[in-house]
């Protein structure tokens, strides 16, 4: 195992899949984080073998807290989020803690480009294609729109799923909008109706960016539009995408981390829909397929090293009710199973936190 870099890793995130999936790629880079666990510890994510303390919070300004307690004695170490809420409230207080950690805008600020109308407009102004969009506040008249239309939250940390619509008619556009929501403004968006999604997976250092390679999403749950369930990490050259438009996007960001873009395609064309400025979480699948980002971040590569292999990933727990609700034949999701070599949850290298959840979930 690679020697620990003395600086050491803060990870701040919730029990998910990004966090511990951000945890073991870490660890496989010979360095132990320590986890600013943000709620319940519901995937028993502090089990991995790599944590090397955990502190448990209520709130993600909780865990702001704790980053302000421990800037002294941690002088110097990288702060890696795993979900919008923490990377956001870090880029509010970017000014103070870049002055004793490592941040991701090292003293300057995301602000603006969390909303999806602004990375838009960025990505447009970088040769990226992007839908045709408009913002609509709640309340204002709804303007003239092409039908049929997506609707969601122009800040993710401002809405929820629930709030995301397709909308055939104005009238339909309406009823979405009445529907009770904390989302007081949507960015409107012409509908792409696509072929399948692209989650391209990469890390910005101080040598520049690196995107090896990317998700092409094969099955959701719940379908069509939920998370992936079922997906291949293939190499950039594979995909069907030309990424250096991404590059100079990613890099007009001035931003320095784990990062993912999301990409619909449709008829030989990929539309931007945002970039997360944190660790994905399907991120996992880059390291598992040969190319662990959070080395090349955190060690300061000039490039990531390794060879990218294909590689199918899997997120069991949800991708086998495709065949509890006969999307999929059991036959089939077998063969799918057999094929993957990386699950979203278990890790044969480190299977305690995945033991303990299913043994709680069996003792209850």
């Amino acid at each position: 195992m690679k020697k620990q870099r003395k600086e050491g890793v803060i990870v701040v995130g919730d029990s998910f899949n990004n966090t511990l999936g951000l945890i073991r790629s870490l660890g496989r880079a010979g360095i132990n984080p320590l986890l600013i666990l943000v709620g319940d510890d519901r995937l028993f994510v502090s089990k991995s073998k790599y944590v090397r303390e955990t502190i448990r919070v209520g709130t993600v300004n909780e865990a702001m807290g704790k980053l302000h307690e421990l800037r002294t004695n941690h002088r110097g170490a990288w702060i890696i989020c795993s979900n919008d809420k923490a990377a956001e409230i870090l880029d509010q207080n970017e000014a103070e803690f870049s002055r004793y950690y490592r941040t991701p805008m090292q003293g300057q600020r995301i602000g603006r480009l969390f909303t999806k109308s602004a990375q838009c407009e960025l990505a447009a102004q970088c040769g990226v294609t992007v839908p045709q969009s408009v913002i609509y506040n709640r309340g204002e008249s709804i303007p003239q729109l092409t039908y049929p239309v997506l609707i969601k939250p122009n800040d993710s940390n401002r809405g929820e799923k629930a709030d995301i619509h397709i909308c055939s008619t104005r009238q339909e556009l309406e009823k979405s909008l009445k529907k009770n929501s904390r989302c007081n403004q949507f960015i409107v968006q012409q509908f792409i109706d696509k072929d399948y999604e692209i989650n391209l997976i990469g890390a910005v250092n101080e040598h520049g960016v690196a995107i090896p390679g990317g998700i092409r999403k094969l099955r959701h749950y719940p379908s069509p539009n939920g998370p992936c369930s079922f997906g291949v990490y293939e190499q950039i050259r594979s995909l069907p995408v030309d990424v250096e438009p991404l590059k100079r996007f990613v890099e007009t960001t001035g931003y320095r981390g784990p990062f993912s873009i999301e990409l619909l395609h449709a008829d030989n064309t990929n539309y931007f829909m945002e970039m997360n400025f944190r660790h994905d979480g399907l991120a996992y699948a880059a390291t598992a397929a040969g190319v662990n980002l959070l080395d090349f971040y955190i060690n300061g590569k000039m490039e990531p090293e390794g060879n990218v292999k294909t590689t199918y990933l899997m997120d069991l727990s949800t991708d086998a009710l495709h065949v509890r609700e006969g999307r999929v034949s059991r036959w089939r999701w077998i063969c799918n199973l057999l094929q993957t070599k990386c699950q979203l949850n278990f890790n044969i290298s480190d299977p305690r936190p995945t033991v303990e959840y299913y043994r709680k979930k069996f003792l209850r």
